[in-house]
């Protein structure tokens, strides 16, 4: 896919998130339509600047990772296995964006999915990290698991502690990296086994 087109896709979607945000005002929702279109534009950068050539799918992966992850973060609050499942499932989709990357080396099989498994693995230590800085200066909640209290007097409840939370996120997160490994692994072998016949 050329790039004039995926400047045009992201200028699309920046300029329809913009209108929403103009009709919709609130800062949270401020920051996270900021948020996605930021994540956007920086991954078009890095795919142009580095001319790696994401496909236009790679496109829609990032923008599902960015809409559960930012745009839809109040969900978080409500439903506490929200984080969990966004934990397993992104690093799968994530691991098809390195993959893309690293599959354009002279590379076996096996150390093409190793990078890719350790990518992902490092992103999410790195990731669990920014979260406990956020929280020590700024207490945005980040670690642990909160559950929005309706008839308390304070707004959330703490239902899982922060290193439990951390725990639990770097290993759902490296479940979903390795469930990816696992599935190429068994594309490869099958494609070798049957397919080559």
């Amino acid at each position: 896919m050329i790039y004039k087109n995926k400047r045009r896709l992201i200028l699309g979607i920046s300029l329809f998130l913009l209108l929403v945000f103009y009709l919709f005002k609130n800062l949270s929702e401020d920051i996270r339509v900021f948020g996605f279109i930021f994540g956007m534009v920086i991954f078009y950068l890095v795919d142009h600047m580095f001319k790696i050539e994401f496909r236009l799918r790679h496109y829609y992966y990032m923008m599902i990772i960015l809409a559960f992850g930012i745009l839809l973060s109040p969900i978080y609050f409500f439903y506490s296995s929200y984080d969990k499942i966004l934990h397993f499932c992104l690093p799968i989709l994530s691991c098809f964006l390195i993959y893309y990357i690293v599959d354009k080396k002279n590379l076996s099989i096996q150390w093409k999915l190793w990078i890719t498994f350790l990518f992902i693995t490092s992103f999410l230590m790195f990731h669990e990290i920014g979260e406990y800085l956020i929280d020590q200066f700024w207490d945005l909640k980040l670690q642990g698991v909160y559950v929005w209290n309706i008839g308390g007097v304070e707004k959330f409840d703490l239902i899982q502690s922060k290193i439990d939370d951390t725990m639990m996120d770097l290993i759902f997160g490296s479940l979903g990296a390795l469930t990816f490994i696992l599935g190429k692994m068994g594309k490869t072998f099958y494609y070798k086994k049957f397919e080559n016949k």
